[in-house]
């Protein structure tokens, strides 16, 4: 009984020591070695160099997709602001250098919904109803207006509002009304890249829709 103890005691003990230094978990390994560091910080630094460029190019939106995200952007609100105010409001745009804008709209020699634009500052073009909704502070329960600049490397290909082509005139209105409807649009966005997107708008729900041309 007391060899069976030895052997099952301190002899099993030092079999199972012996067992985990060869498995470097005991004495006869303290830790991990320079060469093995230098290894999982290159590995590290290979992963990094190829997922941080990916992630930043998802994160950071190309001036084309920057581009078509305020151009929508100001569709939706100018939808938005026609509905919650009971009264049709419009997307001013200048083909010539990417100014788009949002504004409660203005009758134009009593057509409404032509798309063209009359009169306003020459200087600025957005015209004399933008610069009022500009400086007048917004009433209760009123929505505020909206204006981007499309970037550099991005021009109108084509904008047609209601069947009219309005790529040389100074400036563009597409209207939307309380009832959700809107005026006929069609813009393209050429990208110097050579990428392109045209946005639409649905008449009868004021909803637009973009198509990935190239």
């Amino acid at each position: 009984m007391a060899t069976a103890a030895f052997k099952d005691g301190p002899a099993g003990a030092r079999e199972r020591a012996a067992g985990e230094v060869g498995r470097g978990a005991g004495p006869g390994r303290a830790g991990y070695t320079l060469f093995e560091l230098l290894v999982v910080v290159a590995v590290l630094g290979i992963v990094a160099s190829v997922g941080i460029p990916a992630v930043y190019h998802n994160v950071k939106k190309s001036p084309l997709r920057q581009a078509v995200s305020d151009f929508v952007e100001a569709c939706r609100h100018a939808r938005m602001m026609a509905i919650l105010e009971g009264r049709a409001s419009e997307v001013v745009i200048r083909a010539g250098d990417g100014r788009v804008a949002v504004q409660r709209a203005v009758d134009v020699e009593g057509e409404w919904g032509s798309g063209m634009a009359k009169g306003g500052d020459e200087e600025d073009g957005i015209g004399e109803a933008a610069v009022v909704a500009e400086a007048a502070p917004a009433a209760a329960g009123s929505v505020r207006g909206f204006a981007a600049q499309i970037p550099e490397s991005v021009a109108f290909r084509q904008l047609v509002v209601n069947l009219r082509d309005m790529m040389d005139a100074e400036e563009a209105r597409v209207r939307f009304y309380p009832n959700g409807t809107c005026d006929a649009l069609l813009a393209s966005l050429l990208s110097d890249q050579g990428e392109e997107r045209v946005v639409t708008l649905e008449i009868t729900t004021g909803r637009e829709s973009v198509e990935v041309v190239r």
